[in-house]
């Protein structure tokens, strides 16, 4: 079964001077953990904040690029350009690790360095992460800070941005933009597009959800959602029993604070601790499983897939611990009756339907 996930975060573990080509014993991948589970493609991320204190976001992003190429050097791992390195690495059994783009700091506002990314072999570009760019509007933004954003939806330069993307068989990923946002890229879109990493608003009412409309315009475009199982966007209930737990820790979370100077550090230590803390209190993976089968009741099974976001969350639902859980996706919906071939479409070949669409 060809296996693939749609969102990891690993390489800020890189860039924090972790050597994950070896068994690490926090967080939820490196090399040899993804090769001992089931995934096949795992999609690995780039980040640059636009709150970061030395922005440089071009030069960061070419760094981290280069970071994750040299993870290349193991033989049996691939970081593939294109669809055909796709289905070459499928066929000699390598770990496929495409580099897709969260937020588009990197850019600078140029287009120039759009197509040096894409030269790059840029898999997928969310236009944004949490924060707002001047060119498009973030969901959060949306929600929380309206009236200080430059640009609601797409500006003009946002539109080209889109088709330059789609034009040169770039995936755009929707998981983070607000609505406007969403609305401008639908309305343009002439492929499929996807949302990386999102879960279903009519059940837990988080601004990273998507709701009915959103979820039947991805697949009228043929797109594909990978649902998302980090516990604040799957269960409701969840927040109330997080805050006390971190509100039991708010020691450490300052003697964090205090040990460690840089906030991309700070933020790694609290989430490896709260990846052990908050253990207990996370919701099972059936809530998670809830999600993915209310999007296939709404628009069917060709169009779900898996955006684990490993590595950043804090957290995943009871018992999925690591990267190498992964198979137990495949056993809840085995329990719940889906036979081996949907299971399969969910599990991986969905993504591969996506990118022969995008590359007619």
């Amino acid at each position: 079964m060809f296996v693939a996930d749609l969102h990891n975060d690993l390489v800020q573990r890189i860039i924090e001077g972790e050597d994950v080509t070896k068994h690490t014993s926090h967080g939820h991948s490196d090399i040899p953990r993804l090769r001992e589970s089931c995934i096949n493609l795992q999609i690995l991320i780039i980040w640059v904040s636009s709150k970061s204190a030395e922005p440089n976001f071009f030069n960061k992003a070419n760094m981290m690029y280069d970071e994750l190429e040299k993870l290349s050097k193991n033989k049996n791992v691939v970081i593939p350009k294109n669809l055909q390195d796709i289905l070459d690495g499928i066929k000699n059994n390598k770990l496929l690790l495409p580099i897709s783009m969260e937020g588009g700091e990197a850019i600078e506002n140029n287009l120039e360095y759009l197509y040096h990314f894409i030269n790059r072999g840029l898999f997928y570009l969310g236009p944004t992460w949490n924060h707002s760019l001047d060119w498009v509007s973030s969901n959060y933004d949306e929600k929380y800070n309206k009236d200080k954003i430059k640009t609601i939806g797409l500006s003009e330069f946002g539109k080209e941005v889109i088709n330059i993307c789609q034009e040169n068989k770039v995936l755009i990923d929707v998981s983070h933009i607000g609505e406007a946002s969403f609305w401008d890229i639908e309305k343009i879109s002439h492929k499929p597009f996807i949302a990386s990493h999102s879960s279903v608003y009519k059940i837990c009412p988080h601004f990273r959800n998507l709701h009915n409309d959103q979820i039947i315009a991805i697949k009228n475009k043929k797109g594909l959602i990978g649902i998302n199982p980090y516990p604040f966007f799957i269960d409701p209930t969840f927040k109330e029993r997080e805050l006390k737990v971190r509100n039991k820790h708010k020691e450490k979370i300052k003697s964090i604070e205090v040990q460690f100077a840089k906030k991309s550090s700070q933020w790694l230590a609290k989430q490896h601790f709260f990846q052990k803390e908050l253990v207990s209190i996370c919701p099972d993976i059936d809530i998670f499983l809830d999600h993915m089968e209310y999007i296939i009741k709404l628009i069917g099974i060709d169009y779900v897939g898996v955006g684990s976001d490993y590595d950043g969350l804090d957290c995943l639902p009871k018992g999925w611990n690591d990267c190498r859980d992964h198979i137990k996706i495949a056993e809840g919906l085995e329990s719940r009756g889906y036979k081996q071939e949907e299971i399969e479409k969910v599990m991986g070949k969905n993504i591969l339907r996506v990118l022969e669409e995008i590359n007619y």
